[in-house]
């Protein structure tokens, strides 16, 4: 055996060998693709036939293995990172870059040879390609990512092909070999791992190029790997993996040792081609992928020259085509061509003009070849007559559309004929007769050279009961029979019960031996959403997974309808992922209408052996439309029609039992039992409500616009004065609300605006569940029961109350319904104004959907009056004689002391419900005649006053030290509001427009809030104010930090003062905060709420003198509203004593004379010094004085009680 050189080389170096292998082969070796491709077709290829690299010396190779060890030993530690796989970089160093631009200059030269038209866009593509070359790159990042966009066949892949070729042959590149990842086979986190293995391949093979195709229609995982990879050009792997038996499989055990955690671009042009636009791409990839795009490139549209061009290309593939397979010789005249050109389209590009000529020339002239009508080597000559191709053979002309003989479509006219005469559901009679249109365009296509679109015949049929499903089916069945896309037409019926068994592996069988039985037909599956109630159900799922399975196999000759309601239908598709693409044909069966429903009731009299009389129809149609309620139809449509006239059908057989009738066939009028309608009297429903004037114009006008309707109707005209009706009650409880929703829903289903007229009230409670996914559940639920008639939701605002949990929830599912429905039920949302003006803000579709805003007022005192005297009589009870002033003086307090939250109706029921109390109590210990036991007396009517009846004004003031301006405008304030009450006992008129809001004014510590909580009292006593409570606050008790939030916390500071004093220290600082502090926030809100309860709340305003007349100037609206203003001077020294020794003496403690000394000469001393704390002070120097008393005793363990009670002078000590 002879050995050169090479081979003792390689023998005595083995590195050689290795080097010599990743020359031929790369880090992976060929050929793993073609076997992959075949496997599972996960990516596809193009190779170049150019041979790879070789050796071609001895010196070389020695050089090869020198640089081997060269680059080993330069890294540190001859260690390489375990974590990413190894891939053998081709050496570019050879590469003279000043040839560059000479060597793409000619690749682009080639390129216009390969290539028509697309001059920019081949420009456009060497630059790509050459750009790393030019600015540089590294072996980790892509050497250049490229986006080539583009219609479709406009060379976006032949011309990467070409330039790889072209790029191989001058040396650039190691291989003209591309590889193409289609991305759209990854749709699914299932084939994440398929994808991982694929793109492991395409990095460490030994393509310098790989191309993603479809990126658009990938996983988002993947998108991130691929992102990832062009931004950093590496990619860290969730988990350890190997790649073992052609495939990357998680690391575990002993392949631990060869697993690697990251993969890397390794230097290779990545090129995403696609048909969508730059936008597109950057919404899928996001702007850091598209900050490293180097590159993107646009084909451009072909012009005439170059369509024209391409046509003469592909006529001659074909006249080559002709000759080889066909043994003809095909020639062809200019015309043909035109023809080609004028197939082409920008939607399926050249490719569509390849496919023209192979469906309207080749296939008909292979079967004029296959029928033996021409001899072998036929010259045959193509023309073009009226756009269709002629061949003239010998002296004969033949159009080719004429070879290929068409489908059967016989028997079609009939089915249409059946289908027509079917009572409306015209929108479903369009789909189906679309059907036989779509055949008819996709062949239209194919003949001119486009694509035949594959589409899905399997249907779901959603609706009500009744509405024709079936009847459908069995025509659509016949229907495609007749199209020649079935084979039987048969249709076959099942539910629930005949797909899912009763023990494991039942199931399936079940499903597949109805599958086989349906085959050439339609499958039809009533209520299919019953196949899988829920996600436990296994039989069901396993019906529902073979089903699936059988569609797939048998989708040339069986077409599946699936059938149920709407909702359920959606839920249902949910339950397997392959179910909503099989079925893309959703089609809704609407309700029937009153007028066809009438029609339907004709033919089922008539195939009953009946006929219905004519003065039937307007009762009939008025029946249908009121048990007609959309959402609520299980016994609805058809299957109404067919009880109403089984039900007639019993009664006229009951007629004639007692009448000899001749007409036995006749179902007359009185068979149908219709229902008698009374005459609504409007007038006299509003007449029982009192007050609310407002609100009975808005009804009067909603009537007259009834009323003139059905005039319109009865003269036969024909004016849309649609509406919206749904409505805003706002106002305060006990208006009336309820009342109106009443009669309106009993005013509109008179007059037919509403089918049943029924009221459903409900609240937050009513709509909102506890758990998520319940809210919109329980919201259809309630709105769904309403149907028919009004949905009356009290207290709406508090849907938005939960900062978007479920009660927006409720709000979302709500405004759907109410668009889903509409006309079949009127809505109304009740609530106080300003909640409900910022509620209908929370949803942008609630204020258009509820344009009827109606404002109720808050009744007057007359009319609350007016309410408890009916109440009265409509209880049974009557007033003893000259009650009825004392009842309406104690309804006009009731109304003065009411808020929006307790007044109004309510209050007024709850008054009522007291005085039928007090009665009851009084009669039942007292010996009444029994005439008289439902009279109402003074006693029963009074209500007890909570007020001290024996309250001594001057055993109050008498507490308070000095101050004796102050009592006197006690004592004032409280002699002339009792003379108000002696004047109002007697019947004489009383001034109530007096003010009793106060401004104190004084240095701190002068009495302001004792005197405050004194003034409380007195009010409270003389009855002007109900409890005597005080609430005291200052600034930050109103203000707060954020917009919108201090009107909020000054309107619940007033709220928790009502019925008492409000007492504001320091008042003047609301105002020291520039123009845009919260303060004057706070201060309008104040004034705003003083004039809305000026009768249930007392504001004493306090704070230093100067400051409070300052504030007083700059906010003009408050000097008028606090007329009242008191000052208060500081304390004297004997004053200032006196409070002392009273407030030792109340702690349990005694001054001895020198203590009292010092006491006085301290505030002889501080009385006229700055920031004196009047009583303030005499506090604090209590405090310490007490504490320093406790440090002189600390040391004494024997104390008596005099020693414990005793201040000396030694305690006290100026503070």
């Amino acid at each position: 055996m002879k050995f050169n050189n090479k081979d003792i080389i390689k023998f005595l170096f083995p590195e050689l060998q290795v080097v010599e292998a990743f020359k031929k082969h790369g880090f992976i070796k060929k050929g793993f693709k073609n076997n992959r491709q075949k496997q599972n077709q996960y990516m596809r290829q193009e190779y170049s036939s150019t041979p790879s690299n070789s050796f071609d010396n001895l010196e070389e190779m020695k050089k090869d293995v020198q640089e081997s060890f060269a680059s080993r030993s330069n890294k540190p530690n001859n260690k390489v990172d375990e974590n990413i796989a190894t891939y053998q970089h081709k050496d570019t160093s050879k590469i003279n870059i000043n040839n560059i631009p000479d060597t793409f200059d000619s690749i682009r030269k080639e390129l216009s040879t390969l290539i028509i038209g697309q001059t920019n866009y081949l420009d456009n593509l060497c630059i790509a390609f050459k750009r790393p070359f030019v600015i540089g790159y590294d072996k980790v990042k892509p050497k250049n990512t490229i986006i080539v966009l583009g219609n479709k066949s406009t060379g976006k892949h032949s011309s990467i092909r070409f330039i790889a070729e072209r790029l191989k042959e001058k040396k650039i590149i190691s291989s003209s070999s591309i590889l193409s990842i289609d991305l759209s086979l990854y749709g699914t986190v299932s084939e994440f791992n398929l994808f991982l293995t694929d793109l492991y391949k395409c990095l460490y093979g030994e393509s310098d190029i790989v191309m993603f195709d479809n990126f658009d229609k990938c996983h988002s995982s993947v998108i991130d790997v691929i992102e990832t990879l062009t931004i950093n050009g590496t990619h860290t792997l969730n988990s350890r993996y190997v790649f073992q038996n052609n495939s990357l499989v998680e690391a575990n055990g002993m392949l631990l040792e060869n697993s690697i955690s990251e993969i890397s671009s390794n230097s290779k042009y990545f090129v995403f081609a696609s048909e969508k636009s730059e936008k597109d791409v950057q919404n899928i990839f996001g702007a850091k992928f598209m900050e490293c795009v180097g590159d993107i490139l646009h084909t451009e549209e072909f012009t005439y020259n170059d369509l024209c061009k391409l046509a003469i290309n592909i006529i001659e593939t074909f006249t080559g085509k002709c000759m080889q397979n066909l043994s003809m010789n095909v020639s062809y005249d200019k015309d043909v061509c035109d023809l080609i050109v004028a197939s082409y389209k920008t939607l399926t590009g050249v490719a569509g003009m390849e496919s023209f000529v192979e469906n309207n020339m080749y296939k008909q002239l292979a079967e004029l070849r296959l029928k033996n009508t021409i001899s072998k080597n036929q010259a045959v000559l193509l023309s073009a007559v009226n756009g269709e191709v002629v061949a003239k053979i010998n002296s004969d002309f033949i159009k080719l559309s004429d070879i290929i003989q068409k489908k059967n479509i016989s028997g079609i006219d009939e089915i249409k004929k059946e289908l027509q005469n079917i009572v409306g559901i015209e929108s479903v009679k369009q789909y189906i007769l679309g059907l036989e249109d779509n055949l008819k365009i996709q062949k239209k296509r194919e003949n001119a050279g486009f694509k035949v679109a594959d589409i899905s015949m399997h249907m779901i049929f959603t609706g009500n009961p009744g509405t024709g499903k079936t009847t459908i089916a069995r025509i659509v069945a016949k229907y495609l029979k007749a199209l020649g896309i079935l084979s039987q037409g048969q249709l076959k019926e099942v539910t629930r019960a005949d797909l899912v068994g009763q023990y494991v592996g039942h199931t399936a069988k079940l499903t597949n031996d109805v599958i086989k039985s349906s085959l050439g037909g339609v499958l039809f599956i009533d209520e299919a959403y019953a196949l899988c109630r829920d996600k436990h159900d296994t039989f069901g799922l396993e019906a529902i997974d073979t089903l699936v399975k059988g569609i797939e196999d048998n989708r040339d000759d069986l077409v599946v309808i699936l059938a149920g309601y709407k909702e359920e239908m959606e839920e249902f598709l949910k339950t397997n992922s392959g179910l909503k693409s099989r079925f893309p044909n959703i089609i809704n069966f609407e309700d029937y209408t009153a007028e066809e429903m009438y029609k339907i009731s004709l033919i089922t009299a008539n195939s009953k052996g009946y006929k219905i009389s004519k003065d039937c129809e307007e009762g009939l149609v008025k029946l249908f439309e009121k048990k007609q309620i959309k959402g609520t139809n299980d016994s609805g449509n058809g299957r109404l029609v067919r009880n109403v006239i089984e039900s007639a059908i019993l009664n006229q057989s009951k007629r004639l039992i007692t009448n000899d009738d001749v007409e036995m066939d006749l179902l007359k009028y009185e068979d149908f039992k219709f229902e008698e309608t009374n005459n609504f009297d409007l007038e006299e429903n509003l007449s029982k409500i009192i007050g609310l004037e407002n609100v009975k114009d808005f009804v009067r006008t909603q009537y007259k616009l009834l009323i003139a309707q059905e005039k319109r109707k009865k003269a036969g005209m024909s004016v849309d004065t649609s509406q919206a009706l749904n409505m805003i009650f706002s106002g305060n409880p006990g208006t009336g609300k309820t009342t109106i929703a009443r009669l309106i829903a009993e005013m509109f289903k008179e007059m037919g605006l509403l089918k049943s007229g029924h009221l459903i009230e409900t609240d937050r409670s009513g709509l909102v569940a506890e758990y998520v996914g319940q809210t919109a559940k329980k919201t259809e639920e309630v709105f769904k029961s309403a149907l028919g008639g009004i949905l009356f939701i009290d207290e709406a605002y508090a849907l938005a109350n939960d900062n978007g949990g479920f009660g927006k929830e409720a709000i979302d599912t709500l405004v759907k319904l109410i668009e889903d429905y509409r006309g079949e039920i009127i809505v109304i949302l009740a609530g106080y104004k300003d909640e409900m003006t910022n509620f209908l803000k929370t949803n942008s579709g609630l204020e258009s959907r509820f344009p009827l805003n109606i404002n109720f007022e808050d009744y007057s005192a007359e009319d609350l009056f007016k309410i408890t005297l009916k109440m009265i009589k409509d209880k049974g009870f009557v007033l003893e004689d000259g009650v009825d002033s004392v009842l309406k003086e104690q309804v006009y307090l009731l109304h003065k002391q009411s808020n929006a939250h307790s007044g109004n109706g309510r209050m007024v029921r709850n008054y009522f419900e007291e005085i039928m109390r007090k009665q009851s109590a009084r009669i039942a210990v007292e010996d009444v005649p029994v005439n008289e036991m439902n009279v109402i007396q003074k006693e029963d009517i009074e209500c007890e006053s909570k007020a001290v009846t024996n309250f001594d004004l001057e055993s109050e003031l008498a507490k308070i030290i000095g101050l004796e301006e102050v009592k006197d405008y006690i004592r004032s304030l409280s002699a002339r509001l009792r003379l108000q009450n002696e004047r109002k006992k007697l019947g004489l008129a009383v001034d109530s427009t007096q003010t009793l809001h106060m401004i104190f004014k004084g240095n701190p510590g002068t009495g302001k809030t004792m005197v405050a909580r004194t003034v409380s009292e007195v009010l409270y006593n003389i009855g002007v104010i109900k409890t005597n409570k005080l609430v005291e606050t200052d600034r930050s008790g109103l203000v707060a930090g954020y917009v919108g939030q201090t009107a909020i916390k000054t309107r619940e500071k007033v709220m928790e003062a009502m019925d008492g004093v409000l007492f504001i220290d320091e008042a003047y600082s609301l105002s020291q905060g520039g123009e845009n502090d919260f303060g004057k926030e706070a201060i309008d809100t104040l004034v705003k709420l003083m004039d809305d309860y000026r009768d249930r709340i007392v504001v004493i305003l306090a704070g230093y003198s100067e400051d409070m007349d300052n504030f007083l100037n700059v906010n003009a609206g408050l000097k008028s509203r606090f007329p009242n203003i008191i000052n208060f001077k500081d304390y004297s020294t004997d004053q200032l004593m006196q409070i002392a020794e009273m407030l030792f003496d109340s702690k349990g403690y005694e001054l001895d004379l020198l203590a009292k000394d010092k006491l006085k000469d301290i505030f002889n001393t501080v009385a006229g010094e700055d920031q004196f704390g009047n009583g303030r002070y005499v506090r604090n120097l209590y405090e310490k004085t007490i504490n320093n008393q406790a440090m002189r005793l600390s040391t004494d363990m024997d104390l008596t009680r005099e020693e414990l009670v005793t201040i000396m002078d030694t305690d006290i000590e100026r503070v």
